[in-house]
């Protein structure tokens, strides 16, 4: 009898390496030249997002026409606009009958335009609760798949709200296997880049992304940093500087208190964080949010959270609660963010207690900067720490070994 999700897993790894290579294969044919809208949240959107989502449900769809579907794109933009939808159905079209596409008997694609925009919108389900409801990132980093740096592919299996399946495809991915880094510039200019597969319980493979098939699989090995107390020696994984909603200065406070330097390895790309930390390439990873109104979209981290569990890596709050992928379209924390594995890991709870004292410094009306020590000094700190606090509901710690996903 074949494993769990077994038939699932092949599905998910030829479509998103369908989608991976279409992807990179765009980047270069057009480059700088790629055509993008905005979005209400100031990311690009461009024609290679739109046609990999109408791929991935395609193929999903078709082979379990039941199963629910969150992805990140809406064909509203392609129905107001006529010429960025010509170019997305041009795009999918030719999947069809390109030379050495990943096309398979199975693999279905959108017969007509009208078909392309609703399939598109099947992304649109909201409840992850119940049954199997497939998470899906057509493109994470837009801005630097425009720049042609890393970018990641991703597609994550839920049932009843827990991560089953996770496949992230990496077109630009070229470890350094030298240093084991990972940098935006340092890409695979000749080749499709790796996929990262999980099923949970049953570890993480990596494999090369091929124009057909699908390539060997290796699993990989957890590269587990001997710090001896050192922590100095962690490298901390930042998204771009400057441009960003977290509230970077926190962050490197944290590195600070280590006398680590900050930043170690920028990746602007989610899921691409999370790839690095499986891979070893980095070990600390923070989502310090600059105000309570920024959720982290589901899209950014199912899938990729699993692959990093299964080497071994451990995600948590404050309080050790479990990540909760089951509020629909939004990460949601009220203290319920996490696993409780690892948090007996010294390294880990050291980090995480001076994460938390770093994110509930507060300043006061008066000017009055207010530290976790103050508590129970009078009114002021205890009025302040649970404003403070509920402002913070999404805060991301990884330690390569054992990650951290802190909220309130």
């Amino acid at each position: 009898m074949p494993p769990a999700y077994a038939a699932e897993l092949e599905l998910a790894l030829l479509t998103i390496q369908r989608a991976s290579v279409l992807t990179k294969s765009v980047l270069r044919a057009l480059k700088s030249n790629v055509d993008a809208e905005t979005k209400a949240d100031d990311s690009l959107v461009t024609i290679a997002d739109f046609a990999a989502q109408a791929l991935i449900i395609s193929a999903v769809h078709a082979a379990f026409p039941n199963d629910l579907f969150v992805g990140e794109e809406s064909a509203n933009a392609l129905r107001e606009n006529s010429t960025l939808c010509s170019r997305v159905w041009e795009l999918v079209c030719s999947v069809r009958d390109a030379e050495g596409t990943l096309e398979e008997p199975g693999l279905a694609v959108p017969g007509t335009v009208d078909e392309m925009l609703d399939i598109i919108d099947l992304g649109n389900a909201s409840d992850t609760a119940h049954g199997r409801v497939w998470v899906l990132d057509p493109v994470d980093g837009t801005a630097t798949f425009m720049k042609g740096q890393q970018y990641a592919v991703c597609l994550a299996l839920l049932v009843d709200g827990v991560q089953k399946l996770g496949v992230i495809g990496c077109p630009n991915l070229r470890p350094n296997h030298e240093t084991g880094k990972i940098s935006e510039d340092d890409v695979d200019v000749d080749g499709f880049g790796v996929m990262l597969s999980a099923i949970a319980g049953q570890r993480t493979s990596i494999r090369p992304i091929l124009r057909a098939g699908i390539g060997e699989a290796t699993p990989v090995e957890r590269k587990r940093k001997e710090l001896v107390g050192d922590l100095s020696k962690l490298d901390f994984v930042e998204c771009a500087l400057g441009a960003t909603s977290l509230l970077q200065s926190r962050h490197a406070a944290v590195a600070q208190r280590f006398g680590a330097s900050w930043p170690g390895t920028v990746l602007w790309s989610q899921q691409m964080k999370y790839v690095a930390l499986t891979l070893g390439a980095t070990d600390v990873m923070l989502r310090i949010p600059a105000n309570k109104e920024r959720w982290t979209q589901i899209w950014d981290h199912a899938g990729g959270q699993l692959i990093f569990e299964e080497v071994g890596g451990v995600i948590t709050d404050f309080d050790g609660g479990k990540i909760d992928f089951s509020q629909g379209r939004k990460i949601k924390g009220e203290r319920n963010l996490g696993i409780n594995q690892g948090t007996k890991e010294p390294k880990h709870a050291e980090i995480t207690t001076n994460a938390e004292i770093i994110s509930t410094i507060h300043i006061t009306s008066e000017g009055k900067k207010l530290h976790p020590e103050d508590r129970g000094n009078g009114s002021d700190w205890e009025e302040e720490q649970r404003y403070d606090r509920n402002s913070i509901h999404t805060t991301t710690i990884s330690l390569h070994d054992t990650a951290v996903l802190l909220s309130d």
